[in-house]
């Protein structure tokens, strides 16, 4: 029968590596916590405290769908939004934040996002399709955008007949937008939005784009009793800002962040969060010893 030796200087080392590893693991995370903040719509960021830098991401608003004017047809696809990144630097301070809407008419392409100024970072929008245009329109075009990374939108299709045709999909986080190419909507990458169905099978309207920044599909027209269809509106833009998050920032209760009331900073102040958040947060409580996190 054999017999099991336990060294306790080999059970001291591995305990000791073991416990360092974790720590290095939690140190690790804690150092490259972001704390994320999405803009739906424009307004202002508060750059907190202690922050020399925020990765911000834009997307461009979608193009509209081709519309009917006059005549009979089916029409083209709206282009996506495009999409741009850069790490900023940045200080303690209110920064403009605007989100490009989504085109809702025929004369306008989607707004373009960008963040403190239009020279600093910026998506442009999708292109819209003109009325009674059977031709799809472009997405918003990388080269025209500011940031580290750009990327294009997709482009809508032509309308491929009797049918209208789809809206590009936006750019996403690692690669351009797909482009339609037929009447169905383009498929976006990963963080994209989907470009809107064009208009098949009957007259009516095209389908909007999806958020972010998905191109609309074009309407189809097909006799008098058919009215003026509308191409789908484009999907509005985004515009997310992080900045680095570690154990012992107290955050401010300024409107960017939501309030965080436990008393650990001062009295009736916010307190200190030890943990990596990212995106929308959801309320838990706001009584003592309750956090909204």
């Amino acid at each position: 029968m054999r017999t099991k030796v336990y060294s306790p200087y080999l059970t001291s080392r591995n305990l000791r590596l073991n416990l360092s590893l974790a720590a290095g693991l939690v140190l690790m995370a804690d150092a490259f916590a972001q704390l994320a903040v999405p803009y739906t719509a424009s307004g202002t960021y508060t750059v907190p405290a202690g922050v020399t830098q925020a990765t911000v991401e834009c997307w461009g608003g979608g193009g509209r769908g081709g519309s009917r004017a006059s005549g009979s047809a089916a029409y083209g696809g709206g282009g996506g939004g495009a999409y741009a990144r850069s790490v900023l630097t940045v200080s303690p301070g209110n920064y403009t934040v605007t989100v490009g809407a989504g085109s809702n008419n025929n004369s306008n392409p989607g707004g373009d996002s960008w963040f403190g100024t239009s020279g600093t970072i910026l998506a442009k929008g999708g292109n819209t399709v003109p009325n009674n245009n059977t031709n799809g329109a472009t997405g918003g075009a990388a080269a025209s955008c500011i940031g580290t990374v750009t990327r294009n939108g997709g482009n809508g299709a032509n309308s491929p007949g009797v049918n209208a045709g789809g809206g590009g999909s936006s750019a996403g986080i690692n690669a351009s937008g797909n482009p339609a190419t037929n009447s169905t909507g383009a498929t976006a990458p990963a963080g994209g939005g989907n470009g809107g169905n064009g208009r098949t099978g009957s007259q009516g309207n095209g389908t909007a784009g999806s958020f972010p920044g998905g191109g609309g599909g074009g309407a189809r027209r097909d006799d008098f009793f058919g009215g003026s269809p509308t191409g789908g509106n484009g999907g509005g833009g985004l515009v997310v800002v992080a900045v680095p998050y570690t154990d012992g920032t107290c955050l401010g209760t300024t409107g960017t962040y939501n309030q965080i009331r436990d008393n650990g900073c001062a009295s009736n102040g916010a307190t200190r969060v030890g943990l990596p958040q990212s995106g929308l947060p959801t309320t838990l409580g706001t009584a003592a010893g309750n956090a909204r996190l």
